[in-house]
């Protein structure tokens, strides 16, 4: 129990109400996170298939002998 001269309140209600106060950020910050991974993922498939599509137009150049 937290005694603030003649208020006290219970380690429970104290845990909950930062548990309540910090859920919304922790929250955002996996949001970002997950955006993050997910756009990096998607550019390193991107440069993947540009690479692919070099190798292509460089064989289709090559002169066929």
């Amino acid at each position: 129990m937290v005694e603030f001269g003649a208020v006290s309140i219970e380690w429970g209600t104290v845990l909950i109400r930062f548990f309540i106060f910090f859920m919304p950020l922790a929250l955002v910050i996996a949001c970002c996170l997950f955006i993050l991974k997910r756009t990096a993922t998607k550019q390193k498939a991107i440069d993947e298939l540009e690479k692919r599509v070099a190798a292509l137009e460089q064989q289709i150049k090559r002169p066929k002998s």
